[in-house]
């Protein structure tokens, strides 16, 4: 009269689900963090016994509107601060820089390039961005003409 109960299958499936679910989420995060860690560029310290310092040169942002301006001074590897009395919104104009362009500076990390601005046709919405947002550094002219 009595039926025989799956009771004890049932229950052993519904006590695996959970160990399931956990092994697939710590696969999931092991993978996720993998990607991440993929995605991270290495920064690498120069070699100490190196004497050769890296040169760049600085490029001409004059008539370039702001964002373009900053963002090809970043490309560049340069840092950047806007001075006087127009900030930094993306659609201001930049009027002069300094150091002058083609300027030969020593890679100190991000030497910095201050740039002073004109007004821009476009309205001057939201937050002004007066500095480079990463930071920068002290500005070391090459002081050697032969040097690279």
């Amino acid at each position: 009269m009595f039926e025989r109960s799956d009771a004890r299958g049932v229950t052993r499936h519904i006590l695996t689900l959970p160990r399931l679910t956990a092994v697939a989420a710590a696969g999931l995060l092991v993978s996720a963090t993998i990607s991440l860690a993929a995605d991270k560029p290495v920064a690498h310290k120069p070699a100490a016994h190196s004497a050769k310092r890296q040169v760049l040169v600085v490029p001409d942002v004059r008539g370039q509107v702001f964002v373009f301006a900053s963002g090809a001074l970043e490309d560049g590897g340069f840092g950047w601060k806007v001075r006087g009395s127009i900030h930094g919104y993306p659609a201001n104009v930049v009027s002069a820089q300094q150091p002058k362009p083609g300027t030969r500076v020593i890679d100190t990390g991000a030497p910095t390039i201050t740039v002073w601005l004109s007004r821009g046709n476009a309205p001057e919405l939201g937050r002004p961005q007066d500095r480079s947002p990463y930071g920068a550094s002290l500005i070391r002219r090459l002081r050697h003409a032969h040097s690279r």
